[in-house]
Formats: structure tokens, C-alpha cells, sequence
């Protein structure tokens, strides 16, 4: 993208964080960490993070993050 080749296609992954509370429309965010390139590493992370938001939940909402392809 900043490099010599301005025709280069790079690929990387969006790390989202959707959370909604009781039945009301779901909130989207990014991630701290928000983009991850290599596939693998993106859906280890989106794992350990939905682990974690089990262990720490809130009363009546629920968290969830998503590893999004994105192509630039």
C-alpha cells in the first residue's frame, strides 16, 4: 500500500467486536488490535477472545468478536 507498487493487492483481517444488549441492535467496534495478516493467527485470536468474553460476561449483554477477510 505504501510501497513502490501502487498495483500491489494486500489482504489482512479485521478483529470485530459486536455487542448487544438484551434484544436491542448490536453495537460494532474494532478491536484494540485491529487488523491481523495472516489468516491462521486471526482465527486463534478471535478464539482466545471469545473465551475471555465468556469468563467475563455482563448481566444481559452479549459479546462477541469475528475475524473479517479484507482486501485492499
Amino acid at each position: 500500500m505504501f510501497g513502490k507498487n501502487k498495483g500491489a493487492i494486500i489482504t489482512t483481517n479485521l478483529i470485530v467486536k459486536v455487542r448487544k444488549y438484551k434484544d436491542d441492535n448490536p453495537l460494532f467496534s474494532f478491536y484494540n488490535k485491529a487488523a491481523i495478516a495472516d489468516d491462521v493467527k486471526a482465527s486463534e485470536a478471535v478464539i482466545k477472545l471469545n473465551e475471555l468474553a465468556q469468563l467475563e460476561t455482563e448481566e444481559n449483554w452479549q459479546t462477541e468478536y469475528y475475524s473479517v477477510p479484507m482486501t485492499l
